[in-house]
């Protein structure tokens, strides 16, 4: 498949989201929605549920990466904000809604949003910490993958248990809980 196609069925998915949610997308209709035929699709996507992971990947691809500003505080408030900001106001926290039942009772699909989004995602909070850690700013010995867990925890817990709004703060103030027990200066 080109890129071009390529293309073609992730906006068209892209756009039937924001109109239908995960619940309304078919393959059908992104196979008339972009002009591409359904079989190409199914040779790349299995299922509607992979055509709104590859969505959410191509998101979160374009929001994973944080430049180093010199102070790791400022690092992960900005690599928190970028979730906050995406899951609150753009399609992919519908989508992340949409999806969460679905990774909940499909082994695959979970598998895959863990592989591929939540490895990024970690693989983030491990380079950001290390650099934290190189700086003299962070403690040595941090358990990466706890950090990850407090850092989006509270942001998808808003997302999809409590209501909670997705401030503009709330990245700070996450960051800011956790930094007295991530610092050298404990």
């Amino acid at each position: 498949m080109g890129a071009e196609t390529e293309t073609r069925i992730l906006d068209a998915t892209r756009e039937l989201l924001v109109e239908h949610g995960v619940q309304g997308l078919t393959v059908e209709g992104v196979a008339a929605h972009s002009g591409v035929a359904k079989t190409t699709i199914y040779r790349r996507y299995r299922s509607k549920h992979e055509l709104a992971l590859a969505v959410l990947l191509h998101m979160v691809s374009e929001v994973v990466t944080v430049p180093d500003l010199g102070d790791t505080r400022a690092e992960l408030i900005a690599f928190v904000n970028g979730a906050v900001k995406v899951l609150g106001s753009t399609l992919m926290g519908r989508v992340m809604q949409g999806l969460v039942s679905d990774l909940a009772t499909d082994p695959a699909l979970a598998s895959a949003f863990r592989e591929q989004i939540v490895a990024a995602r970690l693989a983030e909070v491990r380079r950001l910490v290390d650099n934290g850690v190189e700086r003299g700013e962070l403690r040595p010995g941090i358990d990466y993958e706890l950090i990850h867990d407090l850092l989006f925890g509270p942001v998808y817990y808003r997302l999809l248990l409590s209501g909670a709004p997705l401030d503009p703060n709330l990245a700070e103030r996450i960051v800011d809980s956790l930094m007295p027990w991530l610092s050298t200066a404990s």
